[in-house]
C-alpha cells in the first residue's frame, strides 16, 4: 500500500527588517472590505535571508492618488499618467525591497507584515536598499 505523508510545519514571523524580495504571482480575488470592488494579492519571495520564504501583501484593484497599489506600481514601473492602463504582469519578476514588521493576529499568534516596498537601488543587481530602509523597518516594528 502507498502512503501519503505530509509534514507539518509552524509558520513563524520572520525578524522585523527590510528584505531583498521578488514578486513571484499576482492573485485577483473579491474583495474582503468593500463588496463588489477586486483586490490583488501579490506574493514576494524572499532572496536573500530567509530566502524562499514568501509573504503576501493584498491591495485594491485601482489605481488613483491615494491608492496603495499606484505606490506600488509607480516605484517599481515608473511614474503614471491621468488614463494610463498598467498591464500589472508587468512586475511579476521585479526585484524589490520589502520592510517587514510583526503584529499580533486575532487569535494571538504573531505574524510577518508588509509595511512598505521600495524599488532596489542601484538597479536589480543592487544586494541592499541599506541604512535609509532600514530606519523605517525600525520605525514600522515599533508602531502598535
Amino acid at each position: 500500500m502507498n502512503t501519503l505523508t505530509v509534514e507539518y510545519r509552524e509558520m513563524r514571523p520572520i525578524k522585523p527588517g527590510s528584505y531583498r524580495a521578488k514578486i513571484r504571482a499576482l492573485e485577483q480575488k473579491p474583495s474582503t472590505y468593500k463588496e463588489g470592488e477586486r483586490a490583488l494579492t501579490v506574493e514576494f519571495e524572499l532572496l536573500n535571508a530567509e530566502a524562499g520564504r514568501v509573504l503576501r501583501k493584498t491591495y485594491g484593484l485601482r489605481l488613483g492618488p491615494k491608492a496603495k497599489l499606484t505606490s506600488l506600481v509607480t516605484r517599481l514601473i515608473g511614474p503614471l499618467k491621468d488614463g494610463q492602463v498598467v498591464n500589472l504582469k508587468a512586475l511579476i519578476g521585479r526585484e524589490c525591497e520589502i520592510v517587514v514588521t510583526n503584529e499580533m493576529g486575532s487569535e494571538g499568534r504573531t505574524f510577518s507584515k508588509i509595511v512598505d516596498v521600495f524599488a532596489v537601488e542601484g538597479g536589480s543587481n543592487g544586494t541592499h536598499n541599506g541604512a535609509g530602509v532600514q530606519g523605517v523597518a525600525q520605525v514600522a516594528s515599533r508602531t502598535p
